[in-house]
């Protein structure tokens, strides 16, 4: 018997080439061609993809997981803003929902996600994301895809490029892409600066910061502790689109961590906003300004940590530079609006081009040579591309198969939903000589940029039930404790059953529930809305959350699973009865427990019905 895969593929050449002997050669390689690729991409049902891709969302405020090479929607992870299905919604009672709400609006905008590392690899511990709008930097813990850690940043605004201290992940450095006077407070263009912050990986707590005039974008690590870079399109400190764009030449800024840590042990700063903040030009080398092409954007340092590569954006070069000495070694050409720079393991660089809608392959040390054929090839992309990232590109190990064009245009690749059309991802096929577009699939808006991470870094780390901890709600536990008009409700979920499965409030008064799930295995998610009262949670198993609210009118709300969980699922409900202020409760948490016969209420239909 033929594996399934070979009779899907040799159903697909049969479809594609109309099984008749008049398609001609190029139709039939054309559609070989296509059954290749669709080959590459197809994983089986049951089968697990080899990549995690993780997206930034944008506009979303979350990040976007997909699988490798199949391309397929695996979860989206909210960050900066709620969402019910994933337990992250009306619960100001759950510790991520109070962490958001204290730092700032319920909505941000996402764009670089980090990841950690451990010599020179992926180690499937953290990822970090900025909120370019709120000045927010998240912790992502991923063993469990959901927040750990939130904090604002003090001084700034526009926190946009985001990288990790290397080799150890010590520091994040956040940049200020929008500029502003050192404490926020003036309209005085003259005094505007930007700053770069130094980052505690755990705690967000902002250590230090570097300030400066113009502004930062893109930033990447150095490999050795010694740099962090970042592209500066603003030197003119400008105002004004047209100012930003006069002088024929801006910078990459490499930070020099060591000088910069000196100088705070040395008391070399100013305290604005409770933070030390270095003012680069009273400590010098503490900031050195390499003149690049104006405009630059994309900023990217190669596996080996030897080069900086800055793209040129309003130039058709890119610019690379000594990680070491900062001087420039070459400007090779590569096409019109090169934006981001990735890499394999076959020292190539693959940059995108949002003006031309390519993705161009070029060797590194021939451009540095002068060598006439360092462009090795380039494939078309639909359209606008952004950001392009190849697996384990941000490591001292690249893969070198895989690389994502994120594009900012479909143009029709997808079935129409309206004027905006969805958002274009394309898996390219690095891994010969040549690249091959070999699947394209849509995304909510707006990814910005991504992370590859092989599932045997991370699969075995997954938390598939969470520990109960201390404080959960545990079997045979559960109970309504009032106190005045302040009413506390135990609550445990399993299949396919609330217990309690009833109680009782007076109108107005604060309830504060705190459900367990109790279930111990993994994928048995349970949540629970009440109507008219805005409570719709979601807890994993073995999972506690929590819901504070205030009883509204008296009558009957039922509430219930929102989870499919079981055959009994529309059965897993309970009541929560509101009586009036001063009419008597019933103490009892559960008067349908299983020691207990039915009410009297219960209704018998008539005989008739069955005939």
């Amino acid at each position: 018997m033929k594996p399934l895969i070979s009779i899907l593929l040799s159903t697909v050449i049969a479809v594609l080439t109309g099984c008749n002997s008049g398609s001609s050669p190029r139709q039939q390689r054309s559609a070989a061609q296509n059954a290749s690729a669709a080959q590459q991409v197809y994983v089986p049902p049951g089968k697990l993809d080899d990549y995690y891709a993780i997206l930034s969302g944008g506009q979303s405020g979350s990040v976007f997981v997909y699988g490798i090479p199949s391309c397929r929607f695996i979860k989206e992870v909210p960050i900066f803003e709620p969402r019910a299905a994933l337990g992250y919604a009306n619960n100001p009672g759950s510790e991520t929902y109070r962490r958001l709400a204290a730092t700032g609006p319920m909505w941000g905008d996402t764009h670089h996600p980090v990841l950690s590392q451990t010599d020179g690899r992926y180690d499937g511990r953290w990822l970090w994301i900025n909120d370019k709008a709120n000045a927010r930097v998240a912790r992502i813990d991923l063993r469990t895809f959901e927040t750990a850690e939130i904090k604002v940043i003090p001084n700034m605004q526009g926190t946009h490029g985001l990288t990790a201290y290397l080799p150890t992940c010590k520091y994040i450095f956040a940049n200020g892409e929008l500029e502003q006077d050192a404490a926020g407070h003036s309209t005085d263009a003259e005094k505007y600066r930007s700053v770069v912050a130094f980052l505690d990986a755990m705690t967000l707590e902002t250590k230090f910061q570097v300030s400066f005039v113009g502004n930062a974008d893109i930033a990447s690590s150095g490999k050795d502790g010694q740099f962090v870079f970042m592209t500066m399109y603003n030197t003119e400190n400008a105002v004004t689109s047209e100012g930003m764009i006069e002088f024929d030449r801006d910078a990459i800024g490499a930070v020099n961590v060591p000088l910069a840590e000196q100088a705070v042990a040395e008391g070399k700063f100013t305290r604005i906003g409770g933070v030390p903040v270095i003012e680069s030009e009273k400590v010098p080398g503490v900031l050195t300004r390499v003149p690049v092409p104006k405009n630059p954007h994309g900023c990217n340092v190669t596996p080996d940590g030897k080069y900086v590569l800055a793209s040129g954006k309003l130039s058709p070069t890119v610019t690379i530079i000594d990680a070491h000495t900062l001087k420039v070694l070459a400007e090779p050409e590569v096409g019109l609006g090169p934006l981001h720079t990735t890499f394999d393991d076959r020292g190539n660089a693959y940059t995108s081009l949002f003006v031309d809608s390519q993705i161009v392959k070029w060797n590194i040390a021939k451009a540095i040579k002068g060598e006439p054929d360092y462009i090795v090839d380039r494939v078309d992309v639909h359209y606008n591309v952004g950001h392009t990232k190849a697996a384990g590109a941000d490591t001292s190990h690249p893969s070198g198969d895989w690389l994502l064009s994120l594009n900012k245009l479909s143009k029709g690749l997808f079935l129409p939903v309206g004027p905006a059309m969805p958002e274009s991802q394309e898996l390219v096929d690095i891994s010969g000589e040549k690249m091959r577009v070999i699947a394209a699939f849509p995304s909510p808006p707006e990814p910005h940029d991504a992370v590859f991470i092989h599932r045997e870094v991370l699969e075995d780390l997954v938390v598939q039930t969470h520990e109960l901890t201390p404080d959960a709600v545990k079997l045979g536990e559960e109970k309504v404790v009032r106190n005045g008009n302040k009413v506390e409700v135990y609550m445990t979920c399993i299949r396919s059953k609330f217990t309690p499965e009833q109680f009782e409030v007076h109108e107005g008064d604060e309830v504060r529930l705190r459900l367990t799930n109790v279930e111990t295995v993994r994928d048995m998610t349970h949540g629970v809305a009440i109507p008219n009262h805005g409570i719709n949670i979601a807890v994993d198993p073995g999972q506690t959350a929590e819901a504070t609210f205030h009883a509204g009118a008296p009558g009957t709300y039922w509430y219930y699973c929102t989870w499919f969980c079981s055959a009994l699922h529309l059965e897993m409900r309970g009541r929560m009865l509101v009586k009036a202020a001063g009419e008597a409760l019933n103490d009892h948490p559960d008067p349908l427990s299983r020691d207990e016969k039915l009410p009297s209420t219960t209704i018998q239909p008539p005989a008739s019905a069955y005939e």
